[in-house]
């Protein structure tokens, strides 16, 4: 029976998937989505009963499918019932092919080599699943929810502010547009603090120091020589040197133009004495000549069109950096900006949340920043914010755990958005570990051997192919659905988040073995000639990733063609697109037109990724070293498994099975990284958030 649940519960989450596409049915009415989804139940139920030559499955499972949906939207009254059955359907299949696949191993009779591999192989799937399940609870709890947390502002409410504003080693170009931005503020006591941070040449710095003495009183220059603490450290000092009566700061980036209505229209929900910190999203210019920036700005965006208003319903928003304000009481209560933590503001979000206090997010943008020109400028960004967020999870996970003793005293809700929140970058540490699985299969396919884990036969084969085609379908409709864009630029978004997964992995790989925060150095290109070679020079690792994938799949379909070998190979090949994303990013990226500003912009900070206290490049080879060590003992049990056939026999490695029929098996459920982050990240989301691996997290994370 069991295996009869996992494939109706994974063909009705398929099917309500291509339903909630359709324009307008994701929030249909109860009197039209209660039918449609009873026609789905049983169109999956009789499905099921012909795969599983099982005809009372037909009869029996749509019932199931309705107790779940009925508790779910028991739990989430707010959501309309597809959506609903769409989560409880995923879910379900989820729970019951885990403890499926959990049993496999004892049925099979595996030795204890089978079964450790078994049991490494079923968390690195659990993982996966969880976090597949999470990206889609945040897109339906965004699209499909028809209430909305809201907090009003009092307009009356003035009190005196700081907007700060730190800077290291930008060019006074760019600055200047942000300085004589904030100097058309419409606000009657305000004080802008521009904080350089360790910039040495003064023929950088002293230009913005002339720059805020001839914008006026309003505008105070703090130089920071060799001050530790990165940014965190600076912003630390410069608030200890303001006025006393200044109650309300605010951070902006160097190279973002607010517009003049910012404080008159955010500043009243500070009225309310539970308000800690104000968020709007931060917002971008000059991208919509190249398709490489359009889809780079999707990816962006994601995360403050989806992410954030997801958090939002359950007041576990986070600060994100710039374009925020902040209750200076409540920034000295925890002690001010934590100076070990590279992603600083989401941490410091995090502990005033747990004091009680109240975080608002407002959707409407009001300024708009720049975006890294370079591919190499941002991995450097985005390897910053995943580090941020495994250092926030080291200093952190008693308090996000359930059953922990807890000093913070946060929700259930706040505890899980902040850690699906963090251990969303572990996707794309997923996505290295299923590939590398993957290409172990195809060795083990070329010389008729076969890994030493359980094995997939039979029906199940399509539960994990599936799980990988609705995600990356989930993933491109809420890119379109929240975005406003092309399918085009949807994929290009989805690129960019696939493209940082090697990134994302080593800094995630940094974060787990060393307290020490520490920036990523990437090869520098030198301008004009090929741009081919430069772009796969600076994503080795991935373009090396992405042709043995390729190779992987050729080579697998030649020593052994078969249905389920095709599957594998299909697998193979995503893995493929996500590493081959990097060196087409990089690519792209080489390719945007150098206006005038753009080649200043090119020397900012902000553009390539460059920060102060830069790590040794030793750094960067841990993670390949772990690498060799895992790949070394995959290996050693595959090259001294039992051989599964005689000599010259064309076996098919495998991983799982769940029939009796003796149909040929294959090899790993792949990470559903096709949900929203790489694994369907997003990523991209700010500091700490959600890539997306597609994991529209964006999870990225500013």
């Amino acid at each position: 029976m069991l295996l009869e649940l996992v494939l109706f519960f994974t063909l009705a989450a398929a099917i309500t998937t291509a339903v909630v596409m359709v324009p307008g049915l994701v929030r249909a009415r109860a009197w039209a989505a209660i039918p449609l989804g009873l026609a789905i139940f049983i169109g999956a139920g009789g499905l099921t009963g012909l795969l599983a030559h099982d005809p009372v499955a037909a009869t029996v499972l749509p019932l199931f499918g309705v107790g779940a949906v009925i508790e779910t939207r028991r739990h989430l009254p707010q959501w309309s019932f597809l959506a609903a059955q769409l989560l409880s359907a995923l879910l379900v299949a989820s729970v019951v092919y885990l403890v499926y696949a959990g049993a496999q191993p004892f049925v099979d009779g595996l030795g204890p080599l089978g079964i450790a591999g078994s049991f490494v192989l079923l968390l690195l799937e659990a993982s996966a699943l969880a976090l597949s399940v999470y990206y889609l609870f945040e897109i339906l709890d965004v699209f499909s929810r028809r209430t909305r947390i809201a907090h009003r502002a009092e307009s009356s409410y003035q009190p005196p502010v700081a907007i700060q504003v730190p800077c290291y080693n930008e060019p006074i170009e760019v600055v200047r547009e942000t300085l004589t931005a904030l100097s058309q503020l419409d606000y009657p006591d305000l004080v802008v603090q521009v904080v350089d941070n360790n910039t040495r040449d003064p023929q950088v710095w002293q230009p913005l120091e002339a720059l805020c003495a001839k914008l006026g009183p309003r505008f105070q220059f703090i130089h920071l020589e060799r001050w530790p603490g990165y940014k965190a450290g600076a912003l630390n000092e410069a608030t200890r040197r303001l006025p006393a009566h200044i109650t309300i700061l605010g951070i902006v980036d160097a190279d973002y133009i607010v517009s003049p209505g910012f404080l008159t229209e955010m500043v009243g929900h500070f009225a309310d004495d539970r308000v800690a910190f104000v968020q709007t999203p931060q917002n971008y210019r000059d991208w919509k000549d190249s398709g490489y920036l359009r889809g780079l700005f999707y990816s962006y965006r994601y995360f403050f069109d989806v992410t954030m208003p997801g958090r939002a319903n359950r007041n576990a928003i986070i600060f994100a950096g710039t374009m925020g304000l902040i209750r200076r009481s409540a920034l000295e209560r925890i002690g001010g900006w934590e100076e070990s933590v590279i992603t600083e503001d989401a941490e410091a979000s995090l502990r005033m949340l747990g004091l009680g206090s109240i975080g608002v997010f407002e959707p409407s943008a009001w300024g708009e920043g720049l975006m890294p020109l370079s591919f190499d400028g941002l991995k450097k960004q985005r390897f910053r914010w995943a580090l941020g967020g495994i250092q926030i999870l080291r200093r952190q996970w008693r308090e996000l755990l359930p059953f922990t003793a807890h000093r913070l005293h946060l929700t259930w809700g706040q505890r899980l958005h902040y850690l699906f929140g963090s251990v969303h970058w572990f996707g794309d540490l997923l996505t290295v570990g299923f590939t590398l699985l993957l290409l172990l299969t195809a060795v083990a396919a070329a010389i008729h051997h076969r890994l030493p884990v359980r094995e997939l036969t039979g029906p199940i084969l399509i539960v994990p192919l599936a799980f990988l085609v609705t995600g990356v379908l989930r993933g491109l409709w809420a890119l379109r659905r929240a975005e406003r864009c092309s399918w085009g630029d949807a994929l290009r978004a989805l690129g960019i988040w696939f493209a940082l997964s090697w990134v994302v992995t080593l800094a995630v790989v940094r974060g787990l073995l060393s307290r020490q925060a520490a920036f990523l150095r990437t090869p520098k290109q030198k301008a004009g000639g090929n741009r081919l070679w430069p772009a796969v020079r600076s994503s080795a690792v991935e373009s090396t990733l992405a042709v043995l994938a390729i190779a992987g799949a050729i080579v697998m379909l030649a020593a052994a063609p078969a249905i389920p070998t095709a599957v594998l190979a299909l697998m193979l090949l995503f893995e493929a697109w996500i590493f081959g994303s990097a060196p087409w990013a990089s690519f792209a990226a080489e390719g945007i037109q150098l206006t005038p500003f753009r080649r200043i912009y090119g020397r900012s900070a902000q553009n390539t990724g460059d920060r102060p206290d830069a790590p040794t490049r030793a750094a960067a080879l841990i993670p390949g070293a772990l690498a060799l060590v895992v790949v070394g003992v995959l290996a050693y049990g595959l090259l001294n498994a039992p051989q599964s056939g005689p000599p010259g026999q064309a076996d098919l490695p495998t991983i799982g099975t769940i029939t009796q029929r003796q149909l040929p098996a294959t090899g790993p459920a792949p990470t559903p990284s096709a949900a929203p982050t790489p694994t369907l990240t997003p990523t991209p989301s700010p500091s700490p958030s959600v890539r997306p691996t597609p994991s529209p997290s964006v999870s990225a994370s500013p």
